[in-house]
């Protein structure tokens, strides 16, 4: 992964006693201390598709839980989902959920960002993640019917129409 906006992030949960979601760290999009409103802070990766092929992006949602509301955007190839996280002021206590995302890719690169797009907080509620998996989903087949089944189809199709056409003559 890439930082955007900021150097740090990983944070270990027994730095404030986060409840863990998935194995000893965790992301703060916001950066370690960046009390200054990290708007646009965030992390990126680019990553090897298959056109066609259905993709799951899973991962754990929380955030600092101080004051205010923030926005995480999730974009991945382009296409942007926005999870909006509220305080309820627990500070670091809050838990994380699970969340999907499906994606079709279109080429054979695909790039995912996780952004803070909005944080009235001054830094206070950042966005953070764990346990971040992006797999293929679906059976992973291709949308498109590959050379070799269009073959065996229509030498079938060809087959049946022969085997029609000789029992009419015979009448």
């Amino acid at each position: 992964w890439t930082n955007i906006g900021h150097t740090d992030g990983v944070i270990p949960y027994t730095q404030f006693s986060t409840p863990a979601y998935n194995g000893l760290y965790f992301y703060d999009l916001g950066g370690f201390g960046n009390a200054n409103g990290p708007v646009g802070d965030g992390i990126m990766q680019t990553v090897a598709t298959t056109p066609g092929n259905e993709y799951r992006l899973t991962f754990g949602l929380s955030s600092e839980d101080v004051v205010g509301d923030s926005t995480l955007r999730v974009s991945i190839g382009g296409i942007n989902t926005d999870f909006n996280l509220t305080s309820t002021g627990t500070f670091l206590g809050k838990g994380f959920t699970t969340e999907t995302i499906n994606y079709v890719a279109t080429g054979t690169l695909t790039t995912i960002m996780f952004i803070e797009t909005v944080n009235t907080s001054g830094g206070n509620n950042d966005p953070m993640i764990d346990g971040v998996i992006f797999d293929v989903s679906g059976g992973g087949g291709p949308t498109i019917p590959e050379p070799a089944t269009m073959l065996l189809l229509g030498s079938g199709l060809i087959g049946l129409a022969g085997y029609g056409r000789k029992k009419f003559f015979k009448k």
